[in-house]
């Protein structure tokens, strides 16, 4: 390095990083004050962005249909179902960080059960009501569709409904996406330690209760991981001047903080029977009549779980593996959290891709006359 870029002032102020620390500053500040005035105004923060009409409801939980972004290409519907106890648009984000909007730019038609939130009047909707729910939903998408059965894409305790459903009554299913959806509930995570606490009942709880609210939800979760709530100040203080940066985690923050209460009776068959007896796996499940055996699901499965995932770790999602019957049984790793899979870059790169790539392969096309007719219809 030459001795003149350290004499002359403002090279050496430039190599020093002063002439940075003032516009980065402002940037900063422009970033503070646009996050503030989006977390109070609600300014800036545009979530779930896909369109959609409702086709059906039962008691608090939707079905809705998304309305196609091009021209469709593929027969075979594609029914998400997410989790009980979170909003569903964590797989409709925002624009660019979207499963339903990856589904439908590469053609396929989307629907989605939005569960709710449970009222006092639908305490005793447990476990097996959601099961007997989605297999309603699923044969009114394949009846809206035109089709014989769809595709079942499970996010999180959604694959285990989906999962139980293709145990017991497989019949529409065309094959089933497990997205890190916990099949084994007694593995090494703290979530199975607190429900397995020997001190703790939950049916006392919930008869305190009722439906579990948020206020102890949230902070449960907040709870598994501590850390991770100083660190995500950190890396927001870093990116105060990145706009999309900003954008992104208001949105993820509004869906972090819109939560839903636990249907009572769900959430006793939760701590219960999955977490305390691991029933799923045992096959000591029971719906409408009907034992679940995890060795009768035989219809094509994939199974993606996190790699950093603190709340199914990899074993809880993979472990039915080992059980399923079917000929196609797969699985794949993706690094990132429980919910970085969903919407991080990484995840959302390989993400899109694979699932695009499932569906095609087990599903039916659309002949060019019949799409030119399905599009003209969705107009």
């Amino acid at each position: 390095m030459r001795l003149s870029a350290w004499t002359d002032p403002t090279s050496a102020l430039k190599r020093l990083g002063v002439l940075d620390a003032v516009p980065s500053a402002l940037a900063r500040m422009n970033g503070a004050m646009k996050l503030s005035r989006t977390y109070l105004t609600g300014e800036g923060t545009k979530i779930a962005p896909s369109p959609y009409t409702v086709l059906c409801q039962d008691g608090p939980s939707t079905l809705v249909h998304y309305v196609p972004r091009t021209a469709p290409r593929h027969k075979t519907p594609v029914l998400l179902v997410p989790s009980v106890i979170n909003r569903p648009y964590i797989l409709d984000l925002m624009d660019g960080v979207s499963v339903v909007q990856a589904l439908l730019d590469q053609g396929f038609d989307v629907y989605c059960i939005d569960w709710g939130d449970p009222t006092p009047a639908h305490e005793k909707d447990d476990l097996q009501t959601y099961v007997t729910r989605l297999e309603a939903f699923l044969a009114a998408t394949c009846a809206d569709a035109g089709t014989a059965d769809a595709h079942l894409l499970g996010q999180c305790l959604g694959g285990t409904l989906t999962t139980i459903l293709g145990a017991v009554a497989d019949d529409k299913v065309r094959s089933l996406v497990n997205l890190t959806a916990p099949i084994s509930f007694d593995d090494t995570g703290i979530l199975s330690a607190w429900s397995r606490a020997p001190f703790f009942d939950a049916r006392a709880f919930a008869e305190v209760f009722g439906n579990v609210p948020t206020f102890i939800t949230q902070p449960s979760f907040v709870l598994l991981k501590p850390l991770s709530q100083p660190s995500k100040i950190f890396r927001l203080f870093q990116n105060l001047g990145n706009e999309k940066f900003l954008t992104f985690f208001a949105a993820l923050e509004t869906w972090i903080n819109d939560n839903v209460s636990i249907a009572k009776g769900f959430y006793v068959d939760l701590i219960t029977g999955l977490y305390r007896e691991d029933a799923l796996v045992r096959g000591k499940l029971e719906i409408n009549g009907r034992q679940v055996v995890l060795e009768n699901v035989e219809k094509p499965i994939l199974t993606i779980a996190a790699s950093e995932d603190h709340i199914v770790p990899p074993p809880s999602a993979l472990v039915g593996q080992e059980h399923f019957s079917a000929k196609v049984n797969e699985t794949l790793v993706i690094p990132g959290g429980h919910i970085g899979v969903v919407v991080g870059g990484r995840g959302k790169r390989l993400l899109h891709k694979t699932l695009g790539e499932w569906f095609t392969r087990h599903g039916d096309a659309l002949g060019e006359n019949k799409a030119a007719a399905a599009v003209e219809a969705a107009s």
